[in-house]
């Protein structure tokens, strides 16, 4: 039950604004405003828990804003608000004594501090999540509305999980979109699904062509574009269309990836983030990263999600604004309707800022700011548990 109360700046209450996002133990992410009583959260390192009670209260005061190394959102929180940190202190010790981080003296030196103590250099934690691989194979009609006995071609009842399919996945999030019947007797009924691909891309047209083929039993349709330098590949089925729908969505800010899809082994989800990267990703040699492109929040905090517990140690930003000049936007290849968010992967991760260990990564603190902030925050009290992840980083709940 909510607790509605009206409360100071001086008050010993901790929380956060409402924006602030919590990992669910399905692995998506919600507003903590949203959370519901009796909801699975991700509390610490591969361990979840439900949630007890939310209390909401109206707040006054000064909210300390926390920017992380590789996080593109601040961490907001009333200055009474707990977090597990490891002392800039330490990590200077560290390097005084063994000129290095060294992952055992800070895994001993984890402190439970207030924000208004955190400062630069500091380390937050972010637990890393190992899933059981409980899934490897898929019932389709799960997943699919339409059973009409009209359809001229139904596909399999099972699909195995194969790398071949994760892959074919990771290319629709790069490249794919959801085909719709014109008949204007129904409302948005799948009809296909299409990809578009650049014409020098052969190795891209082969693999969506053959996988899809293979996999779905469906041959393609492929159409040149000669003025947009481009082809078109398209699987008509209204089963595939409505399967796909419900596995990723359609459009460039709206696909994400389905929970269902994450109890699955981490050599299948590294082939999908293969997938997506070879059609929306690029290599930056001069400063050997690997950069992913998507303008959809929900899916880059997924890919990011995914790399992180794989100990990637990857940075999540944001590479363009949509209210950015449009006209400078297009020039450079693409049109600014939302936002563009990129995920950047170190092919050495011995560059990165970061450390990590087989249960955390240790972020450090960029920079701080205080603001002036009146409404809502929220806390959330769990069953057996004393902590929750914020913008993927470990807070204390007591």
């Amino acid at each position: 039950m909510n607790n509605i109360l009206k409360i100071s700046k001086n008050t010993q209450y901790k929380g956060f604004p409402p924006d602030i996002k919590v990992i669910l133990g399905n692995t998506s992410a919600k507003s903590i405003s949203e959370i519901k009583v009796g909801e699975e959260i991700y509390v610490n390192s591969s361990m979840t828990d439900q949630v007890q009670d939310v209390k909401k209260v109206m707040y006054r005061g000064i909210i300390k804003e926390i920017r992380c190394t590789g996080q593109v959102f601040k961490i907001k929180s009333i200055e009474n608000q707990k977090f597990y940190v490891i002392r800039k202190e330490i990590r200077d010790y560290c390097r005084r004594k063994y000129s290095k981080i060294n992952l055992g003296v800070l895994e001993k030196n984890i402190e439970i501090l207030s924000s208004e103590h955190l400062k630069n250099g500091d380390f937050l934690l972010i637990p890393k999540h190992h899933q059981v691989n409980t899934k490897s194979k898929m019932k389709t009609e799960e997943f699919v509305n339409t059973f009409s006995n009209k359809i001229r071609m139904k596909i399999l009842g099972i699909l195995d999980f194969t790398k071949q399919l994760f892959r074919w996945f990771g290319y629709y999030l790069a490249e794919g979109m959801i085909l719709f019947t014109s008949d204007k007797r129904y409302n948005k009924k799948c009809s296909g699904v299409s990809f578009t691909i650049g014409i020098n891309e052969k190795c891209l047209l082969n693999n969506i062509t053959c996988y899809g083929e293979e996999i779905f039993g469906i041959k393609p349709k492929v159409i040149g574009i000669p003025e947009r330098n481009a082809y078109r590949i398209n699987f008509y089925n209204t089963q595939l269309g409505e399967l796909i729908f419900n596995l990723f969505n359609t459009g460039s800010s709206r696909k994400r990836i389905h929970p269902f899809l994450f109890s699955t082994s981490e050599e299948l989800l590294r082939e999908l983030i293969n997938g997506w990267l070879k059609g929306d990703g690029w290599v930056c040699q001069s400063r050997e990263i690997i950069v992913g492109n998507t303008s959809s929040i929900e899916l880059a905090d997924q890919i990011y999600f995914i790399l992180i517990n794989m100990g990637e140690l990857p940075t999540i930003g944001l590479s363009a604004h949509k209210n950015q000049n449009r006209h400078k936007a297009r020039e450079l290849g693409y049109y600014l309707r939302h936002n563009l968010y990129n995920i950047r992967l170190y092919k050495n991760k011995n560059r990165s800022h970061r450390k990590q260990n087989n249960f955390y990564v240790f972020t450090p603190i960029l920079s701080t700011n205080y603001n002036l902030y009146e409404g809502y925050i929220f806390n959330l009290k769990l069953r057996n548990s004393n902590s929750f992840q914020v913008n993927y980083v470990l807070v204390n709940a007591d």
